[in-house]
């Protein structure tokens, strides 16, 4: 017997189990974040005057300071959507030839059943009565 296929997960569905499994190699292997186990850098404030202006003047000029950003716009609220129409009720299948001649064979047999019962049950009363008729007959009169 062959294994039966595996169902296929939806896209949602291995999207997110993608992300669960690639969030974690991706903040490991990007240098711009430092690790906690790194040791963390002194403050500004610990290096002597002294030492920052010597090394700022050492120092070719800086780039200039990036664009400032635009404030963020205010988010309007919108109003839900409705939820969409129910999807329209399919079809039923129609049965192929050979279901449809099976159907048919049952119920000839169905009938055939009933027309039998039928039958022998008439049959039956029929020889009832002629036992009666005979047994009626056979006695003698008094």
């Amino acid at each position: 017997m062959a294994p039966r296929p595996r169902p296929r997960r939806s896209a949602p569905a291995r999207a997110a189990t993608l992300t669960i499994l690639l969030l974690p190699l991706l903040l490991l292997a990007s240098p711009s974040l430092p690790l906690s186990s790194a040791a963390p850098s002194p403050p500004s404030s610990a290096v002597p005057a002294t030492q920052r202006q010597v090394a700022s003047a050492s120092d070719p000029p800086a780039s200039p300071p990036p664009p400032a950003r635009r404030a963020p716009r205010p988010r309007h609220r919108h109003r839900r959507h409705p939820p969409p129409p129910p999807p329209p009720r399919q079809r039923r299948r129609r049965l192929n030839f050979g279901e449809r001649l099976g159907i048919a064979f049952a119920g000839v047999a169905v009938a055939m059943q009933l027309f039998l019962g039928a039958f022998l049950a008439l049959r039956a009363c029929q020889l009832r009565r002629l036992d009666k008729a005979e047994v009626s007959s056979s006695t003698p009169l008094t």
